[in-house]
């Protein structure tokens, strides 16, 4: 293929593996993020899936904390405790991005501390503006965040997408699990993330696009879960935040195209998140390979084609799944199996390291609780010992 002038616009994980592999290949590329490094506010849970997946992430290792443990806890406060086998490694984003930023730079990518404030089509291509300098590319990528410029310009018409609103905050403190906590009365979860020198606390609701009141709202409902729960974390000593987060509730939002001849939408600027968990990262980055792999063809318009045969489908059932999952008897039910069964321990034990695919979750879960409830009953049964 043709050398490209490559436009890419933003420098997470999604922008800058974007940028690093289409360097590789020999493109002129261009990524800019005015606020690189910065701090976002999510947990930074790299997945034993997206480990697997994504090699080179081990020789950063060091630059996160391993964590094995887990506790998830019901509506009405019943725990489920469990361990995995491999460790999920939970990073401070900005040392996770600037990562996969040096990696960019490394290939021959220019990256640009610039905001992009404008972006429309030129004679051949793309112009963009950014703080009064214009620049002209070949090929543009969106991987500016959920509240996406280019995603407005290249695709204004999206069924479907939705944001939710998470409140946060960084606290300087360690716990040694990652903790989650579930609602009856609201759609979404509180979680502990530890991350190496500090504590990622995160409340995410569903639908949060209508702006700021609904923003007070779960930061209130935050800092009341806090006290409520852990009462011994002091949010004062913390950084808080607030950011939006793509959760795609209509599996048919899937079909929405996110590329084109000379455009490509990749992480939150094309919704990639997995709508149950959360987890964002893996798919930044398996949407930027994704397309990576439509430009190495010299066919980029294949890009919507590849990530759908790779994992659209996944992606898809989460959507579809998402009001079940969380309904909350639902979730009582799961944990209070979880906190006498060990095969269902070990089911989500599977679930959060990411190799528990969905499209079989359903019937391995039926099939775990009926095992543990027939072994619980045959113990009951079972005679007691003789006295002698």
């Amino acid at each position: 293929m043709e050398r490209l002038r490559i436009g890419v616009v933003g420098g997470g994980p999604a922008g800058a593996y974007a940028a690093w592999q289409a360097a590789v290949q020999g493109h002129e590329v261009t990524f800019f993020d005015h606020r690189a490094p910065w701090e976002k506010p999510c947990g930074g849970g790299i997945t034993v899936k997206a480990q697997d997946e994504f090699p080179w992430i081990a020789e950063i290792e060091t630059r996160g904390r391993a964590v094995s443990e887990f506790r998830f806890r019901s509506p009405t406060d019943r725990e489920v405790e469990f361990g995995c086998p491999r460790p999920t490694l939970i990073f401070a984003r900005a040392e996770f991005d600037e990562a996969v930023r040096e990696r960019a730079r490394a290939a021959g990518a220019r990256q640009l501390r610039r905001k992009v404030q404008s972006v429309e089509r030129g004679r051949g291509g793309w112009l963009l503006e950014a703080q009064g300098e214009r620049f002209e590319v070949d090929f543009l990528v969106g991987a500016d965040g959920a509240v996406s410029l280019v995603r407005e310009t290249v695709a204004p018409d999206f069924p479907a997408f939705v944001n939710s609103i998470a409140a946060g905050f960084f606290i300087p403190a360690q716990i040694e699990r990652v903790e989650t906590k579930f609602f009856s009365d609201a759609r979404g979860y509180l979680w502990f993330f530890p991350r190496p020198d500090h504590l990622s606390v995160g409340l995410c609701l569903w639908g949060g696009e209508a702006g700021g009141a609904a923003g007070r709202e779960t930061r209130r409902r935050l800092l009341n879960l806090l006290e409520t729960y852990y009462p011994e974390l002091d949010p004062d000593r913390g950084k808080g935040y607030g950011a939006f987060i793509p959760t795609i509730l209509d599996p048919a939002c899937w079909q929405v195209p996110r590329g084109g001849r000379d455009w490509a939408l990749v992480g939150d600027a094309g919704g990639f998140v997995d709508a149950i968990t959360g987890e964002g990262i893996f798919y930044a980055l398996r949407s930027a390979r994704a397309w990576c792999r439509a430009l190495a063809a010299g066919r980029p318009e294949t890009y919507d084609a590849i990530w759908r045969a790779e994992f659209g489908d996944e992606l898809a059932k989460a959507s579809a799944l998402v009001h079940r999952f969380y309904h909350p008897r639902f979730v009582e039910r799961v944990i209070g199996f979880g906190s006498k069964s060990a095969s269902v321990r070990g089911l989500l034990s599977d679930l959060v390291m990411g190799t528990q695919p969905y499209v079989t979750l359903r019937r391995r879960l039926q099939r775990e609780i009926v095992r543990g409830a027939a072994r619980r009953v045959t113990r009951f049964l079972r005679p007691a010992t003789a006295i002698r």
